[in-house]
């Protein structure tokens, strides 16, 4: 038990520091950027996709208040805006990002706690040093999350994916797939009306506002964004209902941008998502030009769900992903091209990234195995033309 708080008591200042253990000579690498550094840069990114998505949290509850004319908005977070004085005016920037803020908070202290209690518990049993990376899943489970998710959710979700997704199989560059999407999956298969039930997006009782993607795909195509006065521009800079983390497809650019400069996203696997997503949309509207959702523009797909965050923040995943530059590629291409397939023919779950990059990674060692003996056979090839 001693040796358990110990490892949890370490847990909190895992973001700034990292393992003692070093690369010290050859042949293996040496960098200053090690594995905490990485994924510190995963949670600056989001930054910007986090802020706009408080905002527009915040914004769509405090309409919705105002549309049902509430005076007392029931819970403590009703009870400490009123009495603040901060009040519920859609028209503050404040106001809207500090209401947004009170339902993302719980969400990210519980998914936080959680896997501190499992990167401890494993720590103890391995007798190792507490692992990289919590943080940022956590950080980046919560983004994905509805704010109306019980919180009992959030732990099981957080469980499911931090024993099963990453410590079962050593921590930290070991694991198959993404544990904060993995942890999503799990809720969504057992909880299957978590993102798709009534009311899942604006957090007000009685208040059924849908996602842009469901109002395409549900209630006919781009005339029913339309009929509720969304724009292409208000829809891309973030002012929709969704996930805190993937309403703000701006927000995303910005942290893409970041990735990309800094090194940590590779710019080969973001190109071959959107080169595999718009190639497919374009493909349904030929196909297709009459139909609601197959005459979708590509650029109106890329924001309408949540494609442009998972493409940059987990399917750049480094541990998942394919580790050379031909893979990579492929990867992206797969990625991009499955979730416009899903979206499209799939008819109880159109926001396909999330089982694109699941299916993707699960395939991303056999990418690599294949890039690498295609690799060894033209090796081969040249050699013996050469001996000839």
């Amino acid at each position: 038990m001693k040796d358990w708080f110990h490892a949890l008591s370490r847990l909190p200042f895992r973001f700034i520091w990292s393992s003692n253990a070093v690369t010290r000579v050859a042949p293996h690498i040496r960098d200053s950027n090690n594995v905490q550094r990485l994924w510190n840069y995963f949670l600056l990114a989001s930054l910007p996709a986090w802020l706009i998505g408080l905002w527009s949290l915040g914004h769509q509850t405090n309409l919705a208040i105002a549309d049902f004319r509430l005076e007392d908005v029931e819970g403590w977070r009703g009870v400490f805006l009123a009495w603040s004085g901060i009040g519920f005016d859609a028209s503050s920037i404040s106001a809207c990002a500090i209401h947004g803020l009170m339902y993302f908070v719980p969400i990210f202290i519980v998914a936080l706690l959680t896997g501190a209690f499992w990167e401890s518990t494993f720590a103890t049993v391995r007798k190792k040093q507490v692992d990289e990376g919590l943080l940022a899943i956590a950080w980046l489970f919560a983004l994905m999350m509805p704010a109306t998710v019980p919180l009992y959710q959030v732990a099981l979700g957080m469980t499911f994916g931090m024993v099963v997704g990453k410590l079962i199989y050593g921590g930290s560059g070991r694991y198959l797939v993404s544990p904060a999407l993995l942890g999503l999956a799990f809720l969504v298969f057992s909880y299957p009306t978590l993102l798709f039930s009534e009311g899942a997006w604006v957090p007000v009782a009685g208040y059924d506002q849908p996602s842009v993607l469901e109002l395409v795909t549900d209630e006919g195509g781009l005339a029913a964004v339309a009929a509720v006065d969304y724009s292409f521009w208000q829809i891309f800079a973030g002012a929709r209902p969704g996930p805190v983390g993937a309403v703000s497809t701006l927000g995303v650019l910005l942290g893409a941008i970041f990735l990309v400069f800094t090194g940590v996203a590779s710019w080969r696997a973001l190109l071959g998502m959107l080169i595999g997503f718009i190639t497919v949309a374009m493909v349904s509207n030929s196909v297709a030009p009459g139909n609601d959702l197959f005459s979708v523009p590509w650029y109106w797909h890329l924001v309408l769900g949540g494609f442009a965050f998972g493409a940059v923040f987990i399917a750049t995943d480094p541990v998942a992903g394919p580790m050379t530059n031909p893979g990579r590629w492929g990867f992206g291409l797969l990625v991009g091209s499955l979730t416009m397939v899903i979206r499209l023919v799939n008819p109880s779950y159109y926001e396909g990234v999330m089982f694109a990059i699941l299916l993707a990674c699960m395939f991303s060692p056999l990418i690599d195995f294949v890039v690498t003996e295609l690799n060894i056979r033209r090796r081969k090839l040249r050699l013996l033309e050469g001996d000839g």
